[in-house]
C-alpha cells in the first residue's frame, strides 16, 4: 500500500456507517469554525480526491471538515448561499442563474475550478434524430446540471422546445435503459458507466457531450457561501489547497484514488469507479487549457463569458458581475498548479 496513503489512513478517523452520514475530520479550533462541505453527488471515482483529502489531506493541511454527499450539482448553489453549508462543489452555470435570479442575496464565490468544461451530456436512443426531439420524451430530474444548461446547448444545435420528464436522480439510468424514455441528460462520466451497469450497451445509444457542441463554460467549481468566506479566509485558502492536492494525487495515481474512496464507501464496485473516475480526470479535469493554464485556474474572462452565455441563453434580466461569483484569491500558486 503506498505509504502516504497508510499514513493519512492511520492518523484519521472516520466515521462510514451509511453513504448519507456527514464525515467528520479534524478537530474544531476555538479560532475558525469547521468548514462544512456539500459535495456535488455520491461517492463515486470522480470524487475520489475528495476521499483523499478526508483520509489525511485536511488534517495535514489544518482544515476541520464535515463532508456530506449531494443530490447534484445545481442543488448545491441554494444551499451554500443559504448558508445551510459553508462550502460545496456546485454547476458553475446555475451559480450564475442564480445570481443572477436573486440579486439581494448574496451569491456563493467560486474559488476553484474542478471541470475546466461542462460534463453535462444527452443520451440519445438509437434511431431518434437529435434534430427531431420535439414530440420525445426527454428525462432528467429538475436540478441536474446538463437539464439546467440545457437552452445553451440547444442554441448551438439549433434543437426545437424539448417537452421535460421528470425523473428521480437514482432511476434515471434504469429507466432510459428499460425503454421509459428516449433521452437523457447527464454527467457524461456518472450516466455512461450506470447504463453500462443496468446492462446497456453503448451500441445502443449516441452520446452528445454539450461542450463539443460549442457550450464553452466551467463545469462545476469549488464554491464559498460569502459571509463565511468573509468571517473565515484561511480556512478557506487551506481547506482549497487540501482539495487541490488530492486532486494531484488522483490524477497522478488513480489506483491509491479509488484505494481511498473505498474506505469512504467500502459499497463501491473499484473497477467501474476507476473507470468513472480516468473519465473523468481525462475529459474535464487535464484537458488542454488546464495544461496551459494550470489546475483550478479561474481565468475571470472567462467566468464573465459564462455569465453572458447563461443570462443571454435563459433571457436573464440581470447579469451579476464575476467579481461577484468569483475570486482568483485562494488558489495555490501557479507554478504548484501546473501538471507535469
Amino acid at each position: 500500500m503506498n505509504s502516504m496513503f497508510t499514513v493519512w489512513t492511520k492518523a484519521v478517523s472516520i466515521c462510514l456507517s451509511t453513504l448519507s452520514v456527514t464525515m467528520l475530520v479534524g478537530a474544531a479550533t476555538a479560532q475558525e469554525a469547521p468548514v462544512r462541505f456539500l459535495n456535488d453527488w455520491r461517492w463515486e471515482g470522480q470524487s475520489s480526491p475528495l476521499a483523499i483529502a478526508l483520509l489525511g489531506g485536511f488534517k495535514k493541511a489544518k482544515v476541520d471538515a464535515e463532508v456530506t454527499p449531494g443530490t447534484g450539482s445545481a442543488a448545491t448553489i441554494q444551499k451554500v448561499a443559504s448558508g445551510e453549508f459553508d462550502m460545496g462543489l456546485g454547476d458553475f452555470s446555475a451559480l450564475v442563474e442564480f445570481a443572477a435570479k436573486n440579486p439581494n442575496v448574496p451569491p456563493p464565490v467560486a474559488v476553484y475550478v474542478l471541470y475546466e468544461r461542462t460534463p453535462a451530456a444527452l443520451f440519445l436512443r438509437n434511431g431518434v434524430s437529435i434534430k427531431a426531439l420535439g414530440d420525445k420524451s426527454i428525462a432528467a430530474p429538475a436540478f441536474d446540471g446538463g437539464r439546467k444548461l440545457w437552452p445553451a446547448f440547444a442554441q448551438q444545435e439549433e434543437l426545437a422546445t424539448v417537452k421535460w420528464q421528470n425523473v428521480d436522480p437514482i432511476a434515471r439510468e434504469k429507466d432510459f435503459a428499460s425503454g421509459k424514455f428516449d433521452g437523457i441528460t447527464g454527467f457524461y462520466f456518472t450516466s455512461m458507466l450506470n447504463l453500462e451497469r443496468e446492462g446497456m450497451s453503448g451500441t445502443t445509444y449516441r452520446v452528445f457531450p454539450f461542450y463539443e457542441s460549442g457550450v464553452r463554460i466551467y463545469g462545476n467549481v469549488l464554491m464559498v457561501n460569502p459571509k463565511f468566506l468573509a468571517a473565515n479566509k484561511k480556512s478557506v485558502q487551506r481547506f482549497v489547497r487540501a482539495y487541490h492536492d488530492a486532486v494531484k494525487v488522483a490524477l497522478k495515481d488513480t489506483d491509491l484514488a479509488i484505494e481511498a474512496l473505498k474506505q469512504i464507501d467500502p459499497k463501491i464496485d473499484t473497477k467501474i469507479e476507476w473507470r468513472r473516475a480516468r473519465l473523468a480526470f481525462d475529459r474535464f479535469v487535464d484537458t488542454p487549457t488546464v495544461r496551459e493554464s494550470g489546475l483550478g485556474t479561474i481565468d475571470m474572462a472567462r467566468v464573465q463569458s459564462g455569465i453572458d452565455l447563461v443570462a443571454n441563453t435563459f433571457k436573464l434580466a440581470n447579469k451579476p458581475q464575476s467579481s461577484s461569483i468569483a475570486s482568483t484569491e485562494y488558489l495555490p500558486a501557479r507554478a504548484e498548479r501546473m501538471l507535469q
